[in-house]
């Protein structure tokens, strides 16, 4: 389920770059995500409302090896899980979670796609071992405050399933933390909720683009509920190198939303938009990214940091790609929260 694409041209072949969120389609009374426990026991059986549905040998073992995360695991029931050639007997054949958790290079071969590159594990291998406070966690509208400065969301909503949530996430004693990095009580930090996506979507790659920077075609993408993102060297197209990750909002590891945005703290939260200025076209005069923060309410601008030109060797092409980067001129706070 690509949420945002870009289509690239390299050496005279058409490519197009997919940011796999993994989301769910609903058509009518049919939803395609399911709670793991509402489909299954944990011996493998299906529940009651799938009576008409059977299920196989390797599906019903994988239900019972996983079953332990349940409450929280978020299944498809579309057709890369279940048979439907008898549309009157389907069949539960494969275990499958939501979430694409990565990026994907197509290439055009003119009567359709070929993929030619995954990023298979790279997002959540690279948040874990240099963002652990905010592997897989989630910061998104329900943190937003109740009171003080960003309360708009909230002060906005007369009554509702969002206004509840918004209330339970600030609460302590439901789901809120006791100390929501300014040590009184409130919604919680990013870094109190690692993990959570694990089981739902993972990381929730939102957005990605491409242009020039540095003498090379770079990707850029982001994800949505950590705010982390991950720039490629994509000039080899069927081969990108990570460069490096970058967290839009280090600061919600340990401050939650409201309080942030307080301090004038606050990057970007759900990074649903990016534009990719090349040098011509930026405001500095050197290639950057514009970030958009969806539930933030923020605009960011980074700006890529070029290696040395000189560096042609396997090991100053390693010092060349450590030495990208982008540095962060600016974040205008828009709206409130």
């Amino acid at each position: 389920m690509p949420v945002s694409i870009q289509a690239v041209k390299v050496g005279g072949t058409n490519y197009v770059l997919t940011a796999n969120e993994g989301d769910d389609k609903e058509y009518g009374d049919f939803e395609e995500k399911q709670k793991l426990k509402d489909v299954a026991g944990s011996d493998g059986t299906l529940k009651s409302d799938w009576t008409n549905m059977s299920i196989t040998g390797a599906a019903k073992a994988t239900v019972t090896n996983v079953y332990a995360d349940a409450n929280k695991m978020r299944i498809t029931i579309g057709s890369a899980a279940i048979d439907f050639t008898d549309a009157t007997a389907p069949v539960f054949q494969n275990v499958v979670a939501m979430g694409g958790r990565g990026v994907s290079v197509y290439r055009d071969t003119g009567s359709g796609l070929s993929l030619e590159w995954d990023s298979a594990g790279d997002f959540e291998k690279e948040v874990c071992a240099r963002y652990p406070k905010s592997y897989n966690g989630i910061q998104d509208e329900e943190f937003a405050p109740q009171t003080g400065s960003g309360n708009a969301l909230y002060a906005s909503l007369s009554a509702g399933k969002l206004k509840t949530t918004i209330e339970e996430m600030n609460n302590p004693s439901d789901d809120g933390c006791a100390d929501g990095g300014n040590g009184n009580p409130g919604a919680c930090p990013l870094g109190r909720t690692v993990d959570e996506r694990s089981m739902k979507d993972g990381s929730g790659v939102e957005t990605i683009v491409a242009g020039k920077a540095c003498g090379s075609l770079i990707a850029v993408a982001a994800t949505e509920k950590q705010g982390v993102a991950f720039v490629y060297d994509i000039t080899d197209i069927t081969k990108p190198t990570l460069l490096f990750v970058e967290h839009l909002s280090v600061i919600s590891e340990t401050k939650n939303p409201g309080i942030a945005y307080a301090a004038g703290e606050l990057g970007d939260i759900d990074p649903e938009s990016m534009t990719f200025l090349e040098a011509a076209h930026s405001p500095s005069g050197k290639a950057g990214i514009m970030f958009a923060g969806a539930w933030s309410g923020t605009l960011s601008f980074w700006e890529f940091t070029c290696p040395s030109d000189e560096q042609t060797t396997d090991a100053a092409m390693s010092a060349r790609a450590a030495s990208f980067a982008l540095s962060l001129l600016v974040v205008m706070l828009c709206f409130s929260m």
